[in-house]
């Protein structure tokens, strides 16, 4: 079955963007070292992205990820496109339980911690790929939110780069992400 795969870096204290959403501090990949994001595209083929998230991306040039369906969660848009993306709107188990049953790779789950605390709360996330990036930004947007209930991680993989990156790969141990139930804690998108 298809996993939902929280794919993001933070500094080392815990922030993937500046107050501001800045991610001017990220490093570039490059061709000689990309920290396996060519690799982790190859296996996704479907994104889910937070609606400030996606609209930061527009601000970047070009698209990056060619025709991989793209839905982006907004209440907002819901049931509207662009170019690049579908707006969804609703409960997020009913969202993910429909991408899910579509043939394809693996989905990734793009955004602030606003975007995936919903479906950690959830217990739909069913992956964690953490790239920590040796810099202390001191304030900004936190990686997570404080969360209800809590999903025991295991270690599959850890890699460090020359540079100091390190990417962390957990699976997520929950018993709502095997079976993708509704419950009355799943949140609608926002």
């Amino acid at each position: 079955m298809r996993k939902l795969v929280y794919y993001v870096a933070s500094s080392l204290d815990g922030y993937i963007a500046r107050r501001d959403g800045s991610v001017d501090w990220l490093p570039t990949p490059s061709a000689k070292e990309d920290y396996g994001y060519a690799k982790f595209l190859e296996r996704i083929d479907a994104l889910i992205i937070g609606r400030k998230t996606y609209e930061q991306m527009l601000t970047f040039g070009a698209w990056p990820y060619g025709e991989r369906k793209c839905y982006v969660l907004s209440r907002r848009w819901a049931g509207q496109r662009d170019v690049q993306a579908e707006f969804v709107g609703g409960n997020i188990a009913t969202l993910l339980r429909r991408i899910k049953r579509q043939p394809g790779r693996d989905i990734w789950l793009m955004g602030g911690g606003e975007s995936a605390h919903a479906f950690f709360e959830a217990g739909l996330v069913d992956e964690i790929v953490l790239t920590v990036i040796p810099t202390l930004l001191g304030e900004g947007l936190s990686l997570f939110l404080p969360q209800r209930a809590g999903a025991r991680l295991v270690l599959r993989e850890s890699q460090a780069f020359a540079d100091g990156l390190v990417q962390l790969r957990y699976d997520v141990q929950t018993s709502s992400s095997a079976t993708l139930r509704a419950n009355p804690r799943d949140r609608a998108v926002a």
